[in-house]
């Protein structure tokens, strides 16, 4: 499982902290690009929002595709994007045709699953029904968020730090440290039992 950080204390953390383990795994900002409250500002901020995606595409793996927008109506060319991949955030079912117009340009994508219940009209299990393909969980804060996403195979998620608890233990360097740490241990435990299921099955 891919675990994204965006721009913010705790990715500016995980660069001086914990810089070995950035990679595959862990993807702080920049790897890891999101700018929800730049994009909800305003009906045109995906504009912006691209062309920025556009001048760091040379560190960015992975972006959060901006709301709604068909790529067929987007006012900024994604071609010179195809070196990274996408979630899509998934508000209702319609949203899938973003995904399968992404996928046919080449994009590789993922379908993005909200935690927050506003931002989504289905349940998580309609999700997994209807949902076959990479799969992202958006925003996960809580424990009971985290044993979701790994309970259910999620391909990837982005966190925040009030996933780690308290205000003091979030800046305490050392216990937050640990924190990361038991975090990608546990997302590489159900990975591989994720694969030992898949060759059983």
């Amino acid at each position: 499982m891919i675990i994204g950080i965006g721009k913010g204390p705790l990715s500016y953390f995980v660069w001086k902290y914990l810089r070995e383990l950035v990679g595959e795994t862990l993807l702080p900002y920049p790897l890891f690009y999101d700018a929800k409250r730049e994009l909800l500002t305003r009906k045109l901020a995906y504009i912006d929002y691209l062309r920025k995606l556009q001048l760091k595409r040379n560190e960015v793996r992975i972006a959060v595709y901006p709301d709604y927008l068909l790529p067929q109506e987007s006012r900024v060319s994604l071609s010179p994007l195809k070196s990274i991949e996408f979630i899509v955030p998934v508000h209702s079912f319609e949203d899938l045709r973003i995904v399968e117009e992404l996928q046919k340009m080449g994009f590789k994508v993922y379908y993005g699953y909200a935690s927050d219940r506003r931002y989504r009209n289905y349940t998580l299990s309609e999700f997994l029904r209807v949902v076959k393909g990479d799969r992202w969980y958006l925003g996960v804060s809580t424990q009971h968020e985290l044993r979701e996403a790994l309970t259910h195979g999620f391909d990837g998620m982005d966190i925040t730090a009030y996933l780690f608890g308290r205000n003091d233990v979030r800046k305490n360097p050392l216990v937050l440290k640990e924190k990361v740490k038991e975090l990608i241990t546990k997302t590489l435990s159900c990975d591989r039992q994720k694969r030992i299921m898949d060759f059983v099955s």
